[in-house]
């Protein structure tokens, strides 16, 4: 369902309230021998009603007090609560013969409590128009806020599909041609895979989402190359078990396990990289970690990745991600929860 037919649905329910309330206050007393009374006296008031909340939702809130023309607002306001709909209404049950006194009875004295009666019903009603409207506008603006964020947040992750770690394509490139001699299989195998990557990354993160299983496949893809320059390939581990076809943000995982490999020391003695992806109970699981050498400087995992990655879960999963990072001398743990219920 779009914006639109959401802004106008919105509306049935002030149309409802209105006819209801109406057909109450008319039915309430149905004079003798007036078999369309109710009739008439629900339309009028219904008439009343929703020109008075409209009035407020449709022009004197955004018009004025919506620019900050504050006086102008309130002046015109207190003109047509107190003046304008008062006799517009009293007019209309007049020739509806709706109202129980005569024009001149309605001028006189007896005509004061209808008329402080019209004016406390358009109050409640021009303040229900208003609440309305400054509810509408605030769904506008957040609509909007959104779509800003997302804009930015495409632009910053186009920035980093663009640059996407140079040091990684120079290193995978040089390590595929040290293979070309001693491995040409090997090599060949390597430079698919880095072929597919590339293509993974020019083309699918164009798309909101993909499926889980074509992440898992990139991030299966992208750990092959990096063992490529390892001594001990057995130090990476990557395991993953997920049953369903979950639709997920591309690129949401890889920058925790490139974090993983950038600042851990894998051809050292000791040192390991552990990564799964599971789904259980509508929750998809995600784990990254990486030991750390203690005497390495400058170990800082909150990249620009990472940054974007928070930036768009809190878009893409309000209140329904939790992003626990962890880190000590010897270990720096990531842990994402998703909510994938459809709830």
């Amino acid at each position: 369902m779009n914006k639109k037919t959401i802004l106008y649905l919105i509306h049935i329910p002030v149309w409802i309230i209105a006819l209801l309330t109406a057909y109450f206050f008319s039915s309430d007393d149905v004079p003798a021998g007036r078999p369309n009374y109710v009739l008439f006296s629900t339309i009028t008031l219904s008439i009343w009603f929703i020109a008075s909340f409209y009035t407020f939702y449709s022009h004197l809130v955004p018009k004025y007090l919506g620019k900050g023309n504050n006086r102008v607002f309130w002046l015109y306001a207190a003109l047509f609560v107190i003046i304008l709909i008062p006799v517009v209404t009293l007019a209309l049950m007049q020739i509806t013969k709706v109202g129980a006194l005569s024009w001149s009875e309605s001028l006189s004295g007896k005509g004061l409590l209808p008329w402080l009666g019209t004016i406390a019903g358009t109050i409640f009603c021009g303040v229900l128009g208003s609440l309305y409207r400054f509810s509408i506008d605030w769904f506008n603006n957040s609509h909007l806020r959104k779509e800003l964020e997302n804009t930015k947040l495409r632009g910053e992750l186009n920035d980093i599909r663009s640059k996407l770690n140079p040091h990684f394509l120079f290193n995978t490139l040089n390590n595929i041609d040290a293979l070309i001699q001693a491995d040409p299989v090997k090599a060949s195998a390597a430079l698919t895979k880095l072929s597919d990557l590339l293509r993974y990354v020019v083309y699918e993160t164009e798309r909101e989402t993909i499926s889980i299983q074509k992440e898992i496949d990139i991030i299966s893809q992208y750990i092959d190359i990096e063992k490529i320059r390892l001594s001990n390939p057995d130090s990476v581990s990557f395991s993953r078990s997920v049953s369903k076809d979950i639709p997920v943000p591309p690129m949401i995982f890889l920058p925790f396990i490139e974090n993983g490999f950038k600042h851990s020391n894998l051809n050292s003695k000791g040192q390991t990289l552990d990564i799964s992806i599971s789904e259980n109970n509508n929750e998809l699981l995600f784990h990254c970690i990486n030991t750390v050498i203690a005497k390495k400087e400058n170990n800082n995992h909150s990249g620009i990745g990472i940054k974007l990655v928070r930036k768009r879960l809190e878009l893409l999963y309000p209140e329904k991600h939790n992003l626990e990072i962890h880190q000590t001398d010897n270990e720096y743990s990531v842990t994402l929860k998703i909510n994938i219920s459809d709830d």
